[in-house]
């Protein structure tokens, strides 16, 4: 070591490194290691797993609802520029507005019979809001009348793909003044599957079908008129405000509910599942800190000739305190690397290959998505140390407390 290095550190290397240690001192000191590594390690990644689970849901959401949705709990709208341009007053916040007609409706293919929602949309202004456009997998968005775009999961479930003709059945006749008319037979509509759609999300997958603005309002006898829209809103808006700003503007019976209220529930139980998983797992590092702890007791016991003969040539009692407590906190920090660089390297490789798939129709995606937090990963880091710090704390007040004649007494 340079000669600058400090008398502490010196005395903790030679500590730890020294030959004549005991064997099992020396694997009780590598199981500290360990412990703390796998404790960093397996928050490392499933913290970043959490993450990559609530990242990858706002994505589909978002990209399926925009950031906000306004929609009428009652009769269709009639004026939907001017409710746009009510919107945009409000928010001004607001980058693009996209309006549609969503109604329920049952569907059947060549194979199946399906129940499904048929959302109208207007192909000039959705790819500004949402990413239906660009989640097209074979085909193309609907344009004409009686063309539609099945989502991937409800296609297979039907047998239907690009060509298939499939017919639209609705249980229910709707009257141009919004009133619904119950019908003895439903009203059953051919329609031509021009593409299909995979938003990566299992409910809208396997529920939703896309086709024209006119087509529903035609469908329905709605000419004209929307059930709801779909709002991006400027970089940093705080959009859960946003919506309560248009639900208080416009009242009843419209809402309002941006991408974190459509699944509040879900994003709660990911949350709480974070914050319990994390609070398990740091036992893990609590746990490794005892083996820290026996680790200097340990060495105190096998170095208490040393000790006391540093003590009676003149090391300090702070001095002492500071050895171990360098020597417990070295074990921690250790770990406390390795673990780091093991999770970063497991995070990068999930995140790159998707190599684990997941059930979809349980999990709502089909593989573990991973974003990592580098302020999450900072704070895990900092804990494991303070950990590791805080179980040398009491070793090393005991062996200050030591008297050079007990090492010495009887030697």
């Amino acid at each position: 070591m340079p000669r600058n290095t400090p008398f502490v550190l010196i005395l903790a290397r030679r500590f730890i490194l020294s030959k004549n240690s005991d064997r099992f001192l020396s694997f009780i000191s590598w199981v500290s290691v360990v412990g703390v590594a796998l404790g960093v390690l397996a928050l490392t990644v499933v913290t970043s797993v959490i993450n990559g689970f609530e990242g990858e849901l706002e994505k589909v959401i978002t990209g399926m609802n925009g950031d906000v949705i306004f929609y009428s709990r009652g009769e269709p709208v009639e004026e939907p520029r001017e409710v746009e341009e009510k919107i945009r007053k409000t928010l001004p916040d607001v980058q693009s507005i996209t309006h549609s007609f969503v109604t329920e409706l049952m569907i059947s293919g060549p194979q199946a019979v399906s129940g499904a929602v048929l959302e109208g949309i207007d192909s000039d202004t959705i790819g500004s809001v949402t990413e239906i456009p660009s989640r097209v997998i074979k085909g193309r968005l609907p344009t004409a009348f009686g063309e539609v775009t099945l989502g991937s999961v409800i296609a297979d479930r039907i047998g239907a793909t690009e060509g298939t003709e499939i017919r639209l059945i609705l249980p229910f006749a709707q009257t141009g003044d919004g009133d619904v008319e119950s019908t003895s037979t439903p009203k059953v509509v051919k329609a031509q599957v021009v593409g299909i759609v995979q938003m990566g999300m299992y409910e809208y997958d396997s529920k939703f079908l896309f086709t024209s603005l006119r087509t529903v309002q035609k469908i329905l006898d709605q000419p004209g008129r929307v059930t709801s829209f779909k709002l991006k809103m400027m970089p940093g808006t705080d959009t859960w405000r946003a919506s309560n700003q248009l639900a208080e503007v416009f009242g009843p019976p419209f809402r309002a509910k941006d991408w974190a209220q459509l699944n509040k529930n879900l994003f709660y139980a990911i949350q709480l599942e974070k914050v319990v998983i994390a609070i398990i797992l740091t036992f893990i590092i609590i746990v490794a800190a005892f083996n820290v702890v026996s680790t200097l007791m340990m060495m105190i016991h096998d170095k208490t000739k040393e000790i006391a003969i540093l003590k009676a040539m003149g090391l300090r009692p702070w001095q002492c305190f500071g050895l171990f407590c360098l020597i417990g906190s070295g074990v921690g920090m250790i770990g406390t690397v390795i673990g780091l660089f093991i999770g970063g390297g497991v995070n990068m490789f999930l995140s790159k290959t998707h190599w684990i798939d997941l059930p979809a129709e349980i999990y709502y995606i089909g593989f573990l998505p991973v974003v990592v937090h580098w302020n999450e990963i900072l704070l895990i880091g900092f804990m494991a140390l303070a950990i590791s710090f805080l179980a040398t704390v009491y070793p090393a007040i005991q062996v200050t407390r030591k008297s050079p004649l007990d090492g010495l007494r009887y030697e």
